[in-house]
């Protein structure tokens, strides 16, 4: 299920993100240039989607149903320094049959000021027989009020 065209999709609006969490940047965040890795926004945008899915899971999902990456996209648009906080935007760009695609922003607290986006493509994944499946439908209703649109 798509809900718009790529083209009309500003993933630096603030106003675009469903659901928020506030991060630390931490001192051993910082690469020899004394700013934010680049590897360290990756684990900001993974931050955003579990604070969102762990929950999820933990009320709606099976003990055999998990999520595995399948592509990440992310645009660097502005270094970000120690210390600080960064606010993580996150909403589902599309929900398919076995997948999920989440899209984030990292803002620096407080601000109109976007540091990062990216795209996470995850695939809902059985643990027993080691397939992608469907999410059941309890998870898919929840993923559906983060829908951009």
């Amino acid at each position: 299920m798509s809900v718009r065209d790529d083209a009309d999709l500003d993933l630096t609006d603030r106003s675009i993100y469903r659901s928020w969490v506030v991060h630390t940047i931490r001192y051993n965040d910082l690469d020899p240039l004394g700013h934010v890795n680049n590897a360290v926004y990756s684990t900001f945008l993974e931050a955003g989607r579990t604070a969102f899915l762990q929950p999820l899971f933990k009320e709606h999902g099976d003990s055999h149903l998990d999520v595995v990456l399948a592509r990440v996209i992310l645009d660097y648009r502005r270094e970000l320094t120690y210390p600080g906080k960064v606010d993580i935007g996150t909403s589902v760009k599309r929900i398919g049959n076995t997948s999920v695609v989440f899209v984030n922003g990292v803002f620096e607290e407080g601000t109109e000021t976007c540091s990062a986006t990216g795209e996470a493509y995850l695939v809902f994944f059985d643990l027993q027989t080691r397939k992608s499946t469907p999410p059941p439908p309890r998870i898919r209703e929840a993923l559906q009020t983060l829908l951009i649109g």
